[in-house]
């Protein structure tokens, strides 16, 4: 074998890696000229809104002024949020009442938590979210304030009453209840644990991606390798998928549960109740995906239940943001929800 032959395996080595290194960096430059940082690691928020706090792993940045964006039916949508950090509060004059009456008499005081980013409102301006569409439907006149945030818990939401706010002020509690965990026991679900340096591109959280656990660092410095592990999660999420359908129904899962302990949702309303809340009221909120929880909610004497899981089977009922409630969506839940706060008083 000649010199020249020796060497030719070596030069196809060189020549492939050379190959894919200029492929990759085309790729990348090409990508990251079409689309933007942001947009490719779904900040859903402008520069800014978040801040790292020690208890929660990070926070929402008080008087907060950007926009909300989302390929979906919300792009830049205008947020400002309060000295919190939280969505304006909605306050409500009594309309039945002169302006002497109205100053004398007290407003009602309702504050609302959970359902995180449903909760949240996002993507719907300040006067379509759901706090101040119930308030604009009550008699009386009331100030609501909303404490939820996207990505929080509702055990977070309780630590952000007791650490943020006076909890005995609120007349009512209002806890929206959403996702999985809401419906089931769990032995420390308001325990703050935060995590550890969380991926944050100009101030903005990025999302949680399960694909992000098969690239690691790597993941967030380059688009191809991102785009690759996207790729490679599908046959896993179909995999995942076809495991579900051999085991136990979600609902099957959350009775079975229930046999444990109270589900969050009522540990939520207890703790609410100890703090000085006069009056809770749990509202089961619809998914896009399909009803989560037990058929059939426990009952609980302390709080006041409404179950609006079957509520998209109204025409009306629209969606934004992938899966978040649309403006007439948010109009048909308030109205259910004022009917029942009405009552509490």
């Amino acid at each position: 074998m000649t010199k020249e032959e020796e060497s030719q395996p070596m030069r196809r080595i060189v020549s492939l890696v050379f190959s894919i290194t200029i492929g990759w960096m085309l790729c990348e430059s090409l990508l990251r000229i079409l689309v933007p940082l942001p947009i490719f690691y779904s900040t859903w928020f402008t520069e800014g809104v978040h801040q790292r706090d020690k208890s929660f792993g990070f926070v929402f940045r008080p008087d907060y002024d950007g926009a909300m964006r989302n390929v979906d039916q919300v792009w830049m949508e205008p947020v400002r949020l309060d000295a919190r950090g939280f969505r304006q509060p909605a306050v409500q004059r009594d309309r039945h009442s002169s302006s002497t009456q109205n100053s004398a008499k007290q407003p009602v005081r309702i504050v609302m938590l959970g359902g995180a980013s449903m909760g949240f409102g996002y993507g719907l301006a300040d006067d379509e979210t759901l706090h101040h569409q119930v308030a604009q439907r009550l008699p009386d006149a009331c100030e609501i304030d909303l404490i939820s945030w996207p990505g929080f818990t509702l055990g977070q939401d309780v630590q952000k009453m007791t650490q943020m706010l006076e909890p005995s002020q609120y007349d009512v509690a209002v806890i929206l209840a959403y996702g999985s965990d809401d419906y089931v026991y769990q032995s420390d679900w308001d325990t703050l644990d935060p995590p550890g340096e969380l991926p944050m591109i100009d101030s903005v959280m990025i999302p949680n991606d399960p694909a992000a656990q098969l690239g690691g660092e790597l993941y967030w410095d380059s688009y191809v390798v991102a785009g690759t592990c996207r790729l490679l999660r599908v046959p896993a999420n179909l995999l995942a998928g076809n495991v579900r359908e051999l085991g136990a129904s979600q609902e099957d899962a959350a009775n079975e549960n229930l046999e444990s302990g109270k589900p969050q949702i009522l540990l939520a309303s207890e703790r609410l109740k100890s703090l000085g809340v006069d009056s809770v009221l749990i509202v089961a909120l619809p998914r896009q995906t399909g009803m989560l929880g037990p058929a059939v909610l426990p009952d609980f004497a302390d709080a006041t239940m409404i179950d609006l899981r079957q509520e998209p089977e109204n025409r009306r009922f629209d969606w934004i943001a992938y899966g978040h409630y649309g403006p007439d969506a948010v109009k048909q839940l308030a109205e259910k929800i004022a009917r029942v706060i009405e009552s509490l008083g």
